[in-house]
């Protein structure tokens, strides 16, 4: 590992968060095994900040604690992401029918500027960017709902999402030419149609990666069996 200064104002957010960005950019892959010793040495710390940021992304979904291995990096198989996406995208409906598919003047605002964001992530081919501003568009139209015991069950699967972008190699999948895009038909859909278009768009747009993997899982296995 490269050493790495960082400073000690947040510590355990920043090791998290290098962390984060090393494993969705492909520097730790799926399976790869993280040492709490080595991540110290080479951000000039001591092992409880690393601990602790260990112990955030392990929460977040990104890495798992095996028996006899330590902290692994988690690998998100096809049904997992099959499954975080179908409860997800089925709160954000939900949240859709609790507004009645009513947006605030803030809340569709507040969307219109992360699709802008989006947009120049997209063209500059920042994934880490990409994610962070794919999961906050989500999250505007889950506060949609104005409930907040819905807010933070579906906060609590947002690690299903990051996982999603970074695992199995997906990063050469991700439509950057059109991400913006795919986004914007759930922005427009909540200022034109009804709830339910509305609840069928956001589950078409969930459907998406999943099926993407799918497909490119089967080239895989079908040139491995050649």
């Amino acid at each position: 590992m490269v050493r790495t200064a960082v400073s000690r104002k947040t510590l355990r957010e920043q090791v998290a968060e290098i962390l984060r960005r090393k494993i969705l950019n492909g520097e730790i892959k799926p399976g790869e095994r993280i040492i709490e010793a080595d991540v110290a040495k080479a951000f000039q710390t001591s092992r409880g900040p690393v601990r602790e940021a260990l112990r955030q992304i392990e929460e977040e979904g990104l890495v798992t604690y095996e028996s006899h291995k330590g902290c692994i990096v988690k690998t998100m198989s096809y049904e997992d992401m099959q499954e975080a996406y179908l409860i997800r995208s089925t709160l954000e409906s939900l949240a859709a029918k609790m507004c009645s598919g009513n947006l605030t003047p803030e809340l569709e605002q507040q969307m219109e500027k992360n699709l802008e964001e989006l947009g120049k992530a997209a063209e500059e081919r920042d994934l880490y960017k990409v994610v962070e501003l794919d999961e906050e568009f989500h999250s505007y139209v889950a506060k949609a709902s104005q409930s907040e015991r819905l807010y933070k069950v579906w906060k609590s699967l947002e690690s299903g999402n990051t996982a999603a972008y970074y695992t199995m190699e997906t990063e050469s999948l991700v439509p950057f030419e059109v991400i913006k895009m795919n986004h914007q038909r759930i922005l427009d859909a909540f200022r034109t149609t009804s709830v339910e278009q509305i609840c069928g768009e956001i589950e078409r747009h969930y459907m998406i990666v999943p099926e993407t993997l799918f497909q490119q899982m089967q080239k895989k296995k079908e040139k491995s069996e050649m």
